[in-house]
């Protein structure tokens, strides 16, 4: 295994130079797995997080303030990137076509993308412990900015691919560093509602910057596009640049020696696979609702996506209290369950009524089960391990998507798309028994 050693030079910040003191004195500390087993919340016999952590249920005292500067800055960074993303996004097909590509072409150019971005966490998982946010939030950002640009100049479909390639393995940086960030800054009795608001921020760009970038690429105004892009991207590097990033989360504070492929730290590792459940069944759905609209004949397919993000945006902004004060895993288990209730409502669909009842169906239920899980991840993991079971998360759901999309296209031409969508309700249903066995024990383990 490739073992990388973090930087040695002096650690300034106090909290960071008494975390080393403390290590010195601890010979467990120096290792990851004893200073993982150390930090970690407290654990039933069965090795699954006690029920007050899994629950995280808030005190009556009064609960400390969410909305400070440094998490407003970072809703900022979050919009603004994922605006720099989404803009390009939907309107790189456009740019394929135009540079003499096929449909084919267009796939892949998003698939290798994606798979970058995927290739990239474990990597940032490990850097983001060793290194800190900062450093791997601005140099993500910075590489985002460069390979944004010269895809602009790219003269060749090849060199294209080749870009947009390397521009996945940066986005995979960045994405990555502010999910970790995200759950630094915000105070563990309101992880659910934090968390939430990160979520809303990340889909807020879905429904203003794709439209833009249609818009631009349709017109074949493709330096405007790539330039917006880059301005969005480098809006989120200012505001990134003057965030206070707490120094707590450094591994090199405690002298611990970080493994490339580190990423499966072991409280991580439930949350994630119940999210590459959740996030299988949307996989399915992005790639084959426009097809199973045609084949239905239900024209306004588009207006599912709309009523979809709207759904998610009010599920997100208002479950986040809910589950800080219900528990993280009860509130993610009513929103698998209406997750797989959307998609049985989908599977029937015959009219556009019914198509946008599944919207809302669905919409409610990820914007619900989504954050939940990641604050369930937060809260169960010790803090010098945050960037690399972020690392995790974001990987599960890079791989749900193209497993979901994959998968769904290929059954499709097997079982037809109806029956689908109605087996895309299978994993979700699956994390629902998943999360009631959890429960089920947490309850066991606190009585006895």
């Amino acid at each position: 295994m490739l073992m990388l050693e973090p930087p040695t030079d002096p650690v300034t910040d106090p909290a960071a130079e008494s975390a080393t003191q403390a290590a010195a004195a601890d010979p467990a500390a120096a290792d990851p797995a004893a200073a993982d087993l150390a930090d970690r919340p407290s654990a039933d016999p069965a090795g699954h997080p006690a029920a007050a952590s899994t629950t995280a249920a808030t005190s009556s005292a009064a609960r400390p303030p969410l909305w400070t500067r440094d998490f407003l800055l970072l809703l900022g960074i979050t919009v603004t990137f994922y605006s720099g993303f989404q803009v390009l996004l939907a309107s790189m097909p456009l740019y394929v076509v135009h540079l003499g590509g096929t449909e084919a072409s267009a796939g892949l150019v998003t698939g290798l993308f994606t798979l970058a971005a995927m290739l990239a966490r474990p990597l940032t998982g490990w850097a983001l412990d060793a290194y800190g946010r900062r450093a791997v939030l601005l140099f993500g950002t910075v590489f985002c900015i460069g390979l944004i640009v010269a895809q602009e100049w790219a003269a060749t479909l090849g060199a294209l691919i080749v870009l947009r390639m390397v521009n996945g393995f940066g986005f995979g940086f960045a994405s990555t560093a502010g999910g970790a960030l995200a759950a630094d800054l915000v105070p563990r009795s309101r992880l659910g509602e934090g968390m939430g608001l990160f979520a809303l921020t990340m889909g807020i760009p879905l429904g203003i910057a794709p439209p833009i970038g249609i818009w631009l690429a349709s017109r074949g105004q493709f330096s405007a596009l790539f330039w917006l892009a880059a301005a969005f991207t480098a809006a989120s590097l200012v505001l990134a640049l003057v965030v206070r990033v707490p120094r707590v989360a450094v591994v090199r504070a405690i002298g611990v020696r970080a493994r490339v492929f580190s990423m499966f730290v072991r409280s991580a590792i439930f949350p994630s696979t119940l999210m590459f459940l959740l996030i299988s069944s949307l996989g399915v759905i992005l790639a084959m609702l426009a097809i199973f609209g045609r084949e239905r004949g239900i024209a306004s397919v588009g207006a599912w996506f709309t009523l979809y993000a709207v759904m998610l945006s009010l599920s997100r902004l208002f479950s986040g209290r809910v589950s800080d004060r219900l528990g993280y895993a009860q509130t993610a288990t009513g929103g698998f369950g209406f997750a797989v209730i959307g998609l049985v409502v989908m599977a029937s669909a015959h009219s556009p009524w019914v198509l946008l009842v599944s919207a809302v169906l669905y919409g409610i239920g990820y914007g619900a089960a989504q954050p939940s899980l990641q604050a369930m991840l937060v809260a169960n993991t010790p803090t010098h391990r945050i960037g690399s079971a972020t690392a995790l998360f974001f990987f599960a759901y890079d791989l749900g998507t193209t497993v979901g999309a994959v998968g769904g296209g290929f059954l499709a031409g097997v079982i037809g798309l109806g029956n689908v969508f109605t087996l895309a309700a299978v994993p979700p249903f699956v994390a629902i028994v998943l999360l009631l066995v959890r429960l089920g024990r947490a309850r066991r383990f606190s009585s006895a």
